[in-house]
């Protein structure tokens, strides 16, 4: 499975079209303790991200479906999220649960206005509750790069927000 996630991979990074290919290269993926690919009901590969970890998070702070693609089903703006980021989340969440202490995991995004998408989603798909709030988290540890702080879903021990870096 690993070969084939650094193929998926590499095809993502080597299309140009996406207006964040330079994620998805080799160094993109060096803060990564684990990778998924989440294949459709015909064993067609739909949705690969990793779950990453940074020494500029709060310890036992997870980053899950971090550097995701949608490599088929490339639906730009669905009404309803595909059942394939519900079960990468649900899955992440279970490995992180057997592989590591977590206390808190997320989701950041460097736009705004999809918390709420998110975690209606997350909800009515794994019945796994989410929460936000009015904050942008330092997510990169450049914290003069704008692009670093970004707005954040979460799971699990909130105080863990309490000990992060974080900003209007």
């Amino acid at each position: 499975m690993d070969l084939l996630f650094e193929d998926l991979r590499d095809q993502r990074f080597n299309d140009r079209s996406h207006r964040l290919w330079e994620n998805y290269s080799k160094d993109g993926f060096k803060y990564a303790v684990a990778l998924t690919i989440c294949f459709d009901d015909f064993d067609i590969p739909e949705l690969c991200s990793s779950i990453s970890y940074r020494d500029c998070w709060p310890k036992n702070a997870y980053r899950i479906s971090s550097r995701l693609w949608k490599h088929s089903n490339k639906i730009a703006y669905p009404k309803r999220m595909s059942a394939s980021f519900g079960e990468t989340a649900k899955s992440q969440i279970e490995w992180l649960s057997e592989n590591t202490d977590w206390e808190l995991c997320f989701i950041s995004r460097q736009s705004g206005n999809w918390e709420q998408f998110a975690i209606e989603n997350f909800q009515r798909l794994i019945q796994t509750e989410f929460k936000t709030d009015n904050y942008r988290y330092l997510t990169c540890p450049n914290e003069c790069d704008d692009s670093c702080w970004q707005k954040i879903i979460y799971h699990g021990n909130e105080d863990i927000l309490k000990l992060w870096n974080k900003r209007q």
